[in-house]
């Protein structure tokens, strides 16, 4: 009985050791977390800076919002006339991702997700080199669906960097940041 006992007890000391050391994985939806993002994209249509904000809202998954800003200078020849384009791309956006933290087991310091976002688009082109010509390259406003993949790794408690992935927007293809917890 008393083995029975020695064994009992360092089995259950075993135990609370193991779970009050383990490491959790990262959920912004403990706590309502919120996630301050801000970075630059890659895009054919110039270099994009963002800014968004994501809010932990249920277990693995949060709500947020963007904004976008880039400018891109497009040439155009036909026969001996040349034009100079301006673009200037705004953008604001509604996004909400999944994160699979918990399902992947992953360490406390990473943040992998996935997700979609509705994304509305102002785009204003200028003619800045030329005369009488009427724009014929590709651009346009309006809304569009996006998806996007993505991963964060936090360096501390507080300072993580980002990286991204998506499509369905021109608003970037892909963008690289820095993450705030607040």
């Amino acid at each position: 009985m008393r083995k029975f006992k020695l064994h009992t007890l360092l089995v259950a000391s075993t135990v609370l050791f193991t779970v009050s050391t383990a490491r959790s994985q990262f959920n912004p939806g403990e706590n309502q977390q919120i996630l301050a993002n801000a970075g630059i994209g890659f895009s054919s249509y110039g270099i994009p800076i963002y800014a968004s904000v994501d809010i932990g809202v249920a277990d693995n998954i949060t709500v947020g919002g963007g904004v976008s800003f880039q400018s891109n200078t497009e040439r155009i020849n036909v026969f001996s006339d040349s034009f100079r384009w301006k673009h200037t791309i705004f953008g604001i956006g509604l996004r909400g991702d999944y994160h699979f933290n918990e399902l992947l087991e992953l360490a406390n310091e990473w943040d992998v997700y996935a997700g979609l976002g509705l994304d509305y688009y102002s785009w204003e082109t200028k003619l800045k080199e030329g005369a009488g010509s009427v724009y014929s390259g590709s651009g346009s406003g309006g809304f569009g669906i996006s998806a996007r993949v993505g991963v964060r790794y936090f360096f501390n408690e507080k300072l993580g960097a980002n990286l991204e992935f998506g499509g369905g927007s021109v608003l970037s293809a892909g963008r690289v940041g820095v993450t705030l917890k607040l």
